[in-house]
C-alpha cells in the first residue's frame, strides 16, 4: 500500500513483560509473516533501553510502523496473528498503545 499525499502512518509501541521465556522466544520467532500481510514492520525491538523520566512497564520495548491505524487493526484482529496472540498471551503481558504519527510529505 503506498501512502498518498499527507497520510499519516500510525505506531503501535509495546512494553512487553516475559514470563515464558522459551514460548516467547517461539512467538517472536514466528508471527513476523502475519505483519507483511498487513504492511505492518518493525522498527524497534529491544530489551536494551533508558528511562529518561519516569518509569516504563516493561523488560522489552517494541515499536511497529504500519501505513494507517486500521492496518493495525486489521493485523491484530486477524485469523493469522489468532495463535501468535495467544501464544504472546501465555507467556508474556504487554501494554500496548497506538498513535499517529506525523503527515509524510509526498516525495
Amino acid at each position: 500500500m503506498l501512502l498518498g499525499v499527507n497520510a499519516v502512518p500510525s505506531y503501535s509501541i509495546v512494553a512487553v513483560s516475559v514470563n515464558d521465556t522459551e514460548t516467547f522466544q517461539k512467538y517472536v520467532d514466528g508471527h513476523q509473516g502475519t505483519l507483511d500481510k498487513y504492511n505492518g514492520r518493525f522498527l524497534v525491538a529491544s530489551p536494551d533501553f533508558e528511562a529518561i523520566e519516569g518509569s516504563w512497564p516493561g523488560q522489552i520495548v517494541v515499536v511497529h510502523e504500519w501505513p494507517d491505524r486500521d492496518s493495525f487493526h486489521r493485523w491484530y484482529d486477524s485469523d493469522e496473528y489468532a495463535p501468535w496472540k495467544k501464544m504472546r498471551f501465555s507467556s508474556a503481558t504487554a501494554n500496548v498503545i497506538l498513535v499517529d504519527g506525523l503527515p509524510i510529505d509526498p516525495v
